[in-house]
């Protein structure tokens, strides 16, 4: 199932705290929180843009689907 994760340069996000109030991110793919819309990620990435001055990037994933 393709989803869309969120890159800060070369790291992944793993928490968006809310607008302008901090994030945390991780080097391995798998820990990256995901979404099930490019919109959604792209809403998520317009958050993370306050809290940082580097390069943000949305990008396809590939998750199983869980049931």
């Amino acid at each position: 199932m393709t989803r869309y994760a969120v890159k800060v340069s070369d790291r992944w996000v793993m928490a968006v705290f809310g607008p302008g109030k901090g994030l945390q991110l991780t080097s391995i793919e798998e820990d990256a929180s995901s979404w099930p819309t490019y919109e959604r990620a792209l809403r998520a990435a317009h958050s993370i843009q306050q809290c940082t001055t580097n390069p943000i990037s949305i990008c396809s994933v590939t998750e199983p689907a869980y049931r």
